[in-house]
């Protein structure tokens, strides 16, 4: 009986030591979930910023910049959480908007007559919205690879 005791003393340490590892092991993994979690969230609010100036596009025709400034308050994080592909993606979406936004307001105004430069601006407006019509498909294949679950 005292050797069986001795014995069990003796395997005490090792066995709570590999306790221990189990432990600290699962808690590894729930904090490498989590943070997954915070960076997919962040990420895919970004993804929806983008979806949400595309269809206000795809809504009226036409960008605000109180629209444009929004996306990019919205999305001033994206170089850091995707990266500087999707970042430069992100700008090009921004200044195209700009280059909509001022087509509209120079096809709008009305000192701007009826011949070359207004048939211009109306050409160039239909190639934007063209582009952003483009980009619905195009965003989403951009942000795949950086939100998904699977990796």
């Amino acid at each position: 009986m005292k050797e069986i005791i001795e014995l069990l003393s003796a395997a005490l340490a090792p066995i709570t030591a590999i306790v221990a590892l189990g432990i600290a092991y699962r808690q590894y993994r729930l904090e490498r979930i989590k943070f997954r979690h915070e960076l997919y969230e962040k990420r895919l609010a970004i993804f929806n910023a983008t979806m949400n100036l595309l269809a206000i596009v795809m809504r009226t025709s036409n960008v605000q910049m109180g629209d444009l400034i929004k996306f990019l308050q919205d999305t001033n994080q994206c170089y850091f959480l995707l990266g500087k592909d999707i970042a430069d993606y992100l700008d090009e979406i921004y200044k195209k908007g700009v280059d909509l936004n001022c087509r509209c307001e120079m096809i709008s105004d009305s000192d701007l007559q009826a011949g070359e430069d207004r048939t211009r601006y109306i050409k160039e407006k239909r190639e934007l919205l063209k582009w952003f019509t483009d980009q619905l498909s195009v965003v989403k294949e951009k942000f795949a690879k950086q939100i998904s679950l699977d990796s």
